[in-house]
Formats: structure tokens, sequence, C-alpha cells
């Protein structure tokens, strides 16, 4: 994989090879971390939908006639509404075996606990590297393949 620590570098993710298109839903309110999020996915060759609320995400997650299927949810832990484990547990209520990552500047040991005991389900803390993130996508990604 082409990257470098701290920042994204153009190059296509291991798992984006190939005839194998990974489809990953960023659920964030921040736009900012939701901008940087697209564009440093979308450099390593996934294909990127967003969701600006854990409602816009549940809709494209049950939605059968999306054109493009969710393979991950990538979402916020704070959020307006419905906080990322609350839509994390939603989703896997309609799609069981759907990975997801929870990403947090707010986490603690209880959080992480709760995330990790969901199957297929990983945690990151803000600020993360690239790599550490890529790294939780492409082990729950070839997890569930």
């Amino acid at each position: 994989m082409q990257r470098k620590t701290g920042i994204w570098r153009a190059g296509p993710s291991e798992m984006a090879k190939g005839d194998i298109q990974v489809n990953i839903l960023i659920v964030d309110d921040d736009a900012g971390n939701t901008s940087a999020l697209y564009a440093g996915l979308s450099s390593h060759g996934y294909r990127v939908i967003v969701a600006e609320d854990a409602g816009h995400a549940l809709r494209i997650v049950e939605n059968p006639k999306e054109p493009h299927p969710v393979d991950l949810v990538l979402t916020d832990l704070k959020m307006p509404d419905m906080n990322g484990l609350e839509l994390i547990r939603a989703a896997k209520e309609v799609r069981p075996d759907l990975p997801c990552i929870l990403m947090t500047a707010f986490g603690n040991d209880s959080i992480r606990r709760e995330t990790l005991a969901l199957d297929s389900c990983g945690y990151v803390e803000k600020p993360f590297s690239p790599d550490a993130l890529l790294q939780s996508i492409e082990k729950l990604a070839v997890r569930n393949e």
C-alpha cells in the first residue's frame, strides 16, 4: 500500500485493487472530517458514500435497491439525534454481518469495549493516522468477504 503516516497519499488500497470495490459509508456531522475522509479513502480506491446523520445512514443501509450496497460503515460517535454506537446497533439489526468502525475523540474504555464486543466492529480514536484507519478497514473488509 502506498501510504505515508499522518497524511493521505494517493494509491490504490490492497482491498480496492482488481475486481474488488469496497463501498464505505461515512457518517459524520462534521463536514471537515467527512471531506478529509472522503478524499483520503477515495484516493485509495474505495467507493465512498456520505451520510450527514444516522437517520440518513440507516436509510442507505436498509435500502436493498441502493446502487452501491454498503460494505462497511465508518461512523463518528458524537452526532445529533443518534450517536454512532446506537447507529451501529441499529444497522446490525438490519444487516448483522455489516462491518462497522466507530471513530471518536471522546472515547473511553467502556465505549471501546462495547464497540469491539459487537460482531465485525472496529474502533479508532481521533486523532488517528491514515495507516491506522486503513488497517482497520482492510481487516474488517477481508474478514467479511
